[in-house]
């Protein structure tokens, strides 16, 4: 394979990738009657109830800061989230799901479920996996300095 083939195969990659992860965001959000997946993914990584530092919700749900931040508002306003102080580090914020929220987040389950959607996941098993390794080896990958 010569480099202009090579190159124009990355880039159908990259296209494809983020093609595939739109049309399952807007599937998702279709489905839960959300604008986004993003109350979706703050709950799913809140679920476990130990608490999240905003870091860790950026890192879990891949929202920018900014957006993060006004999404945590908006979900407090609406009694889905809290956040508290860090009993060990004072300097941090921890958001946890409300009871409200947990039950919210079961109901978006049962919905994804009823919707046929969850098979999706369950199904492409081995297509998380070599997507995973992709990811891997892209982040593992040090672009040569221009």
């Amino acid at each position: 394979m010569d480099d202009s083939t090579a190159l124009a195969a990355l880039d159908d990659l990259a296209r494809l990738v983020r093609r595939a992860s739109q049309e399952l965001d807007r599937a998702i959000a279709t489905c839960l009657g959300e604008s986004s997946v993003g109350r979706w993914h703050v709950l799913e990584a809140v679920a476990g109830g130990a608490g999240l530092s905003m870091s860790q919700l950026a890192d879990a749900t891949l929202l920018n800061a900014a957006t993060l931040t006004r999404l945590i508002d908006a979900m407090i306003a609406d009694n889905l989230v809290l956040r508290k102080v860090d009993d060990t580090d004072r300097r941090r914020v921890l958001v946890f799901p409300t009871r409200r929220g947990q039950l919210t987040r079961k109901v978006m389950e049962q919905t994804l479920a009823a919707s046929g959607l969850a098979e999706i996941g369950a199904t492409a098993a081995s297509a998380t996996k070599a997507l995973t390794a992709l990811v891997d080896r892209v982040a593992a990958t040090e672009p040569a300095p221009l």
